[in-house]
């Protein structure tokens, strides 16, 4: 509305529908109040029901009243008969189906500390029904994308990671409409489950599960059925990879096979197993997970730094995210070696990758000292053509600046570069107790005589555009190093983008690039300009 005037009714009904195919029920329900144009219900004909509800759960106990039990379920009556009309009322077959259940099962005021709480069995949700109604209706067999967030009343305690309080388990073979179904998304829930080898789901091409358990061997069947499946997304997922037949050995690799995936995500997920102990089982954290994706082209991964490997390697990956910071030690790793040699072997996995992004923790945590162990262990990213670092510049000597002389040596083809440098009051308190490593002398000493530069490649001819974000803390910190470091070896440099934390860092070095620009041009080097980098 503007000036008094309905811009909004002038719109298509196409438009209009494809709006509404957006809007929860109660509000596409209500737009024909709106005017005239309204009063027909185009949200009938959108082709999606989007149901909220934020109803009670009821608690069984002793003693329990008459006349709460008859509340709750008429309420739960009249929600599922509401629900199952709005199904009945859809003009077009729906397409897209969505459920947003709010829940009180982990904290009600309601419930008294003597009652039955601790048995799970005795609590009885409205959801169960409201669920099994919804998806069984004759209304959702041509169902395309299905969506179920269930979130806790209590924004606290939303996405626990305990699992205790999950409300639903999608039964894949039991959907009537397994067969149309492309996008399934799943928050907060007790996962997905699939009994029937045989059951396939032809057409499912997305997988998104968000603060779920799930069994390992329950998501493998069902990428098994999916022929189609094109990308897996596993966020804050608690994934139990028991397998019966090894035994439960905490020392078997994990295998998770995603044979026609391109995009796969792994977000601060943890793997377990049960392990059976003397008393009692006990839940072991896996470290070590295989994945068989020969199609992916990209890939993110947040969490510990784990024995991950891919067998065989993705020969035409696009893009990968390796987040490692934020996580302490790097999960189980003992010793400083344990960590290089864990992720140099991870990074190997990415060598056909053109962009990558990666944050550590620490840049000297993945630092490559010896001449022999490079030799052994960096890997050749032979079509990276862009990468972004980010790290806390932690020790005053040369390992930082080694980690950086390392990832050059493996991108020869590399043409953009980025170099975040944390300082390291801004980083995770978490990790504030970390000593910097010892063993290397705290000496000054120039980047360029750490390693022979001319070894190099990607500083003789691909190197175009760098940038690097620092906190100048003095005036030979690493940050001021590495402007010199390329200005002088970076033979095809054009551009330079500096974030010094000071508002005129580019002015100031003005003065130094018409002397680097002069020398570079005598060598046969092309000129380069220095311009802020937007954050």
């Amino acid at each position: 509305m503007a000036g008094g005037q309905d811009r909004l009714s002038e719109l298509p009904n196409d438009l209009l529908r494809r709006v509404l195919h957006f809007a929860p029920l109660k509000e596409a329900a209500s737009t024909t109040a709106l005017s005239r144009r309204w009063r027909a219900p185009l949200w009938l004909s959108s082709g999606a029901v989007n149901l909220e509800t934020g109803v009670h759960n009821y608690y069984y106990y002793d003693g329990d009243r008459h006349d709460d039990s008859v509340r709750f379920f008429s309420t739960r009556d009249a929600f599922v008969s509401a629900a199952a009309g709005a199904l009945d009322a859809a003009a077009v077959p729906v397409t897209t189906l969505t459920l947003r259940l709010d829940s009180d099962l982990n904290e009600s005021a309601d419930v008294p500390v003597w009652s039955c709480r601790r048995d799970k069995d005795k609590v009885v949700s409205r959801y169960t029904g409201l669920v099994g109604v919804v998806l069984s209706h004759r209304a959702t067999r041509r169902v395309e994308e299905l969506r179920l967030v269930a979130r806790d009343w209590n924004e606290h305690h939303i996405f626990s990671n305990t699992g205790s309080e999950r409300l639903y388990t999608v039964t894949l073979h039991s959907l009537p409409f397994k067969t149309t179904l492309r996008v399934l998304e799943l928050a907060n829930c007790k996962g997905l489950l699939l009994c029937r080898r045989e059951a396939a789901a032809p057409r499912l091409s997305s997988i998104r599960l968000s603060h779920c358990d799930q069994d390992l061997c329950s998501l493998q069947r069902i990428i098994d059925a999916a022929p189609a499946l094109l990308a897996v997304r596993l966020e804050s997922v608690n994934i139990d990879a028991t397998d019966q037949d090894e035994a439960k050995e905490a020392t078997a690799r994990r295998r998770l096979r995603c044979p026609a995936a391109t995009m796969l995500v792994l977000n601060s997920c943890t793997w377990m197993i049960d392990k059976p102990g003397y008393y009692y089982k006990e839940t072991v954290d896996v470290d070590d997970v295989d994945i068989v994706a020969p199609r992916l082209r990209s890939f993110m991964y947040k969490g510990p730094l784990r024995s991950l490997s891919f067998s065989p390697r993705p020969p035409e990956l696009e893009q990968v995210d390796l987040d490692l910071s934020g996580h302490g030690n790097y999960g189980n790793k003992d010793t400083n070696n344990d960590i290089v040699v864990t992720f140099w072997q991870f990074a190997r996995s990415f060598t056909s990758a053109k962009e990558m992004r990666l944050r550590v923790n620490h840049l000297e945590d993945i630092a490559v000292l010896n001449e022999a162990r490079r030799v052994e262990l960096l890997p050749t990213f032979r079509r990276l053509q862009r990468l972004e670092v980010q790290g806390v510049n932690l020790t005053k000597g040369k390992t930082p600046a080694v980690t950086i002389l390392n990832l050059l040596r493996c991108c020869p083809m590399l043409s953009a570069l980025r170099i975040n440098l944390t300082p390291e009051h801004h980083h995770d308190a978490s990790n504030k107790n970390v000593e910097p490593d010892t063993r290397i002398p705290q000496k000054e000493i120039q980047i360029a005589a750490l390693a022979p530069c001319h070894l190099f490649q990607c500083l003789q001819s691909s190197l175009r555009r760098v940038g690097l974000q620092f906190q100048l803390e003095k005036s030979n910190c690493l940050g001021v190093k590495l402007i010199k470091f390329f200005a002088e070896n970076a033979m095809a440099l054009e551009e330079m983008y500096i974030d010094g934390g000071e508002e005129k860092f580019c002015e100031q070095m003005n003065p130094k690039i018409d002397k680097w620009n002069s020398k570079r041009r005598k060598s046969g080097a092309t000129s380069f300009v220095i311009l802020p980098l937007k954050r």
